[in-house]
């Protein structure tokens, strides 16, 4: 087995490593930093206020989906009717010159 020799340098450094652990450990023993209750029940009133702001916008999303959807059906309409109408316009026109 190997024996350790140690001169008083390394104790001295061990010891003030010691030391300097004991003094941080301490500091958060005697200050932890655990969310007060008061402070736990905000951000859960804020994260439930956040929650509902997503469900209403995502409410408003779907709404606004819908309302494109009609207006792409209505403006499909409106270039079926115009297609239509050059047709028959087409047509007529091909009749006053072929008379």
């Amino acid at each position: 087995m190997k024996k350790f020799r140690l001169n008083w340098q390394s104790v001295a450094v061990g010891l003030v490593l010691c030391a300097v652990l004991g003094v941080f450990v301490g500091s958060k023993v005697a200050d932890p930093q655990i969310v007060s209750r008061a402070n736990a029940q905000q951000r859960i009133a804020t994260m439930n206020e956040i929650y509902e702001q997503n469900i209403a916008l995502d409410a408003k999303i779907a709404a606004v989906e819908e309302h494109l959807a009609r207006i792409e059906r209505k403006l499909d309409d409106l270039n079926n009717d115009t297609r239509m109408m050059m047709k028959a316009l087409g047509r007529l026109e091909a009749g006053k010159t072929g008379k």
